[in-house]
């Protein structure tokens, strides 16, 4: 599957994809020298990157570069501008944005969260596949993916992988109507 927006993101059973305070430690619990769950083959099948401004923010304030070497688009309400060739903060139409990335595209589109932009895609039916790996603990607060931790209807489940830290990986495709 090329040129579709992809959904990749990690939750708790309850649906949350960071506790309290934007807490990712939950994460954790699933972590395993060696094993990315898919994790740099599906990097490696698509070309720019959507993600919310906090969603970023929150990955530089951890000390990890974001994708140098993908074109990166941080959707938020301010623009800003950067040294960085491939960096862009975007604050126009995104649905114009997912558009054009798809023409220009001969890649997958991933969107990396965060819970404000997959729900406005969603909303605007533009996510074509979800991936969702789901660690094995309910946080009970936090930011909520899905209304009330549910994964759409309009979302077919196609693939369950599981592996042994109890981690489970489901991969979902938009039913075409």
């Amino acid at each position: 599957m090329n040129n579709n927006l992809v959904l990749y993101i990690a939750s708790s059973q309850d649906g949350f994809i960071s506790g309290e305070s934007d807490d990712l430690s939950f994460l954790k619990l699933v972590e395993i020298e060696g094993e990315d769950y898919g994790y740099l083959k599906f990097i490696n099948s698509v070309g720019p990157i959507l993600v919310g401004r906090k969603t970023y923010d929150k990955v530089i304030s951890m000390g990890f570069p974001y994708h140098e070497n993908k074109n990166v688009y941080v959707i938020s309400r301010d623009k800003k501008k950067l040294g960085k060739k491939k960096l862009t903060f975007f604050s126009n139409d995104i649905s114009e944005l997912v558009a054009q990335l798809k023409k220009s595209s001969t890649k997958n589109i991933y969107c990396d969260g965060g819970a404000e932009l997959a729900k406005y895609l969603i909303s605007k039916n533009l996510i074509d596949q979800i991936i969702l790996s789901v660690v094995p603990v309910e946080l009970k607060k936090g930011t909520l993916l899905f209304e009330k931790g549910i994964v759409p209807q309009n979302f077919q489940l196609k693939k369950t992988d599981e592996f042994e830290s109890g981690l489970v990986q489901f991969t979902y495709s938009k039913i075409l109507s």
